[in-house]
């Protein structure tokens, strides 16, 4: 397969850090203009003129732009240099290897998946009618002969039989769906830990998944006891040894959030209108309108309250406050470090791939 590598020039004269690589924390559009900030809020690039900054890992963005009046995906490294994979869409790299799909025909939906590695070299052809990224040094793929997990080489570890699917691994486990669509969970071997007895499964986290009977949401630890029964509405994953949990209220449109912790006691009854999981200990959830953080006991930890929140890392955590008009990154004091222009129309965090704005 062939690749076109293209050049950006930019002017790195941004970051005073002494550091020689910078991790990005997010990128914000200002009149069509992205710009690229570190943990300190200094620009790692000149404003970039391109359609999107879409998400950044293992060293590269990927970006959308338009190229000869056509709109196309792309990587671009730390550096700048920029690389245009033959394909329509591109996913962002896992354990050194990035997605690349190819749609065939977009009137049955029908694509092809491979994946290439940090050189751009096409380590796996796309010959796989469906793929999932790569974790823990495997990933998901199956075409209309095999299908199972191939490590980063594209060899097969594990092959399945008839209509199984796979997911991701985590933790040394993944959750598997069988021909009768019921979940259940392998290990590295292939080997069937916890049987297919579930309607929906999650990843591990922490030692517990998330499972769904007949659309109730638990928790089950890797030895396949039910730590936490299926009664909840909604589930997030456990985190610091807490997880939110949601009962629907009217319709499945609305929820309230209490928080459970891994001995399936409830330290925080259902009152809270939308939550953000747990992360350097505290955890983000709206109440009366309003955002604050807590612990896992429902008390506030930062006494400021905002419009709109996101969950720390590596302390530090997006945050809305309308009434000092106000929006960036605030520390565990609720102070703000970074801030970002009022007229950016859209932010990506970067640390979670995720758009804030």
């Amino acid at each position: 397969m062939k690749y076109l590598f293209l050049l950006l020039i930019l002017n790195f004269c941004i970051s005073n850090s002494a550091e020689a690589e910078q991790t990005p924390l997010a990128a914000f559009r200002v009149d069509s203009l992205w710009y690229v900030i570190d943990h300190d809020g200094n620009q790692l690039f000149s404003p970039l003129n391109v359609n999107y900054i879409n998400d950044y890992s293992e060293g590269f963005y990927t970006i959308f732009l338009k190229y000869e009046g056509k709109a196309r995906w792309a990587f671009m490294t730390d550096e700048g240099n920029i690389a245009m994979p033959d394909c329509n869409v591109i996913r962002n790299f896992s354990d050194g290897r990035a997605m690349l799909i190819h749609i065939l025909d977009t009137s049955n939906q029908l694509s092809m998946y491979g994946f290439i590695d940090k050189n751009g070299k096409e380590v796996i052809p796309s010959i796989y009618l469906d793929a999932l990224n790569f974790s823990e040094g495997k990933a998901w793929v199956m075409n209309r002969n095999v299908r199972g997990f191939i490590d980063t080489n594209g060899t097969f570890l594990i092959k399945f039989d008839g209509e199984t699917f796979g997911y991701t691994f985590s933790e040394g486990y993944a959750a598997v769906v069988n021909e009768n669509s019921l979940f259940g969970y392998v290990d590295t071997t292939g080997k069937v830990v916890i049987d297919y007895q579930f309607d929906d499964a999650a990843e591990f986290k922490e030692g517990l998944a998330r499972v769904n009977v007949l659309g109730m949401w638990g928790f089950v630890d890797k030895q396949g006891v039910m730590r936490i029964p299926t009664r909840y509405d909604f589930a997030h994953d456990f985190n610091y040894g807490h997880a939110f949990i949601g009962r629907a209220v009217d319709s499945y449109e609305q929820a309230v959030w209490g928080v459970v912790n891994a001995s399936n006691i409830m330290t925080v009854d259902f009152q809270y209108e939308d939550v953000r999981n747990f992360s350097e200990g505290m955890g983000a959830v709206s109440l009366n309108g309003k955002w604050r953080f807590v612990n896992y006991i429902g008390q506030k930890v930062i006494e400021r309250e905002f419009d709109s929140a996101e969950r720390f890392k590596n302390g530090l955590a997006w945050a809305v406050d309308s009434e000092t008009n106000e929006q960036g990154w605030i520390t565990p004091e609720g102070k703000y470090l970074i801030h970002i222009p009022e007229e950016a129309d859209t932010v990506i965090d970067l640390r979670f791939n995720k758009k804030v704005k």
